[in-house]
């Protein structure tokens, strides 16, 4: 048995590489360096051989204290643990760069007074809140049907001034995500979710004046904020179910108001609900 064949058997790649927990690592190697002064004690060569071994299983395993992972979700400060987590959050999904219609930025502008402007939303007749508007839902309805792989490669590409070629999609852990010459530029709670902010930025185009001076912040916070208005799925057509889940990630878990495809169960949106309590009435 070779070495690098010895190491792949051990490792552990839930908690290692991307999916590291650095709170974890840092705990484990702290706990690794007080082993190994009590063990120089026994003999002084002891400290650093026995550190360059935890440092190792470590680096293979992700912790050399079994548990850990689970230990720091349980007692490690909420505050805490955010600093280390590589998740996005759920209300502001990473991008690496300032393109794409995937931030989740917040606006510096009134979302649902642009999306009024626009004609894509109005007052209730039944309730007080907005609704979309009826001639708005069938044509985003029509965009959503036809706008496959090819069209959201293409309108991508548009959007970061690329040929379409470089612009590639994936599911990249929870997310589905797309890249430019393998490089993430964005990503999306779910295919679906991706699926209709583009049939949204395509059907809003024509509503509104300079659409080219919005920024992609802007672009990428008004098709999410119409995506709480999705009734049927774009990717399975089913219905549209609103709950409460626990998201997880490398580092914590939190609790998450989130849309969902009922029959398909591809997220639509997401959003720490701390933050939903928290909103002023």
């Amino acid at each position: 048995m070779t070495a690098s064949t010895l190491v792949d058997r051990i490792r552990q790649p839930e908690y290692t590489g991307e999916n590291r927990c650095m709170p974890c690592t840092i705990v484990n190697v702290v706990i690794a360096a007080g082993l190994s002064l009590l063990l120089g004690f026994v003999w002084a060569p002891l400290v650093v051989i026995s550190f360059a071994i935890f440092v190792a299983a470590i680096y293979t395993r992700g912790y050399l204290v079994p548990g850990t992972p689970t230990l720091t979700k349980r007692y490690f400060p909420d505050r805490v643990l955010r600093w280390f987590d590589k998740e996005p959050s759920p209300t502001e999904m990473g991008v690496q760069s300032d393109v794409g219609l995937g931030t989740g930025e917040k606006p510096s502008f009134d979302v649902e007074a642009v999306l009024q402007e626009a004609g894509a939303l109005e007052p209730c007749e039944d309730i007080d809140d907005l609704c979309l508007t009826a001639d708005f839902e069938s044509e985003w309805a029509r965009e959503i049907e036809r706008t496959d792989d090819a069209a959201v490669r293409k309108r991508l590409a548009s959007i970061l001034g690329v040929d379409e070629e470089q612009v590639t999609l994936k599911q990249r852990d929870r997310w589905f995500a797309a890249a430019v010459d393998g490089v993430y530029v964005g990503q999306w709670d779910s295919h679906a979710a991706l699926t209709a902010d583009v049939a949204t930025d395509v059907a809003l185009e024509p509503r509104l004046d300079g659409w080219d001076g919005f920024g992609n912040d802007q672009r990428s916070a008004l098709a999410r904020g119409l995506r709480i208005y999705l009734d049927s799925c774009p990717d399975c057509g089913g219905n549209v179910e609103f709950g409460e889940e626990t998201a997880e990630s490398c580092c914590r878990s939190w609790e998450v108001l989130v849309i969902r495809c009922d029959d398909c169960g591809s997220r639509l949106f997401e959003i720490d609900l701390s933050e939903v309590e928290e909103a002023p009435a």
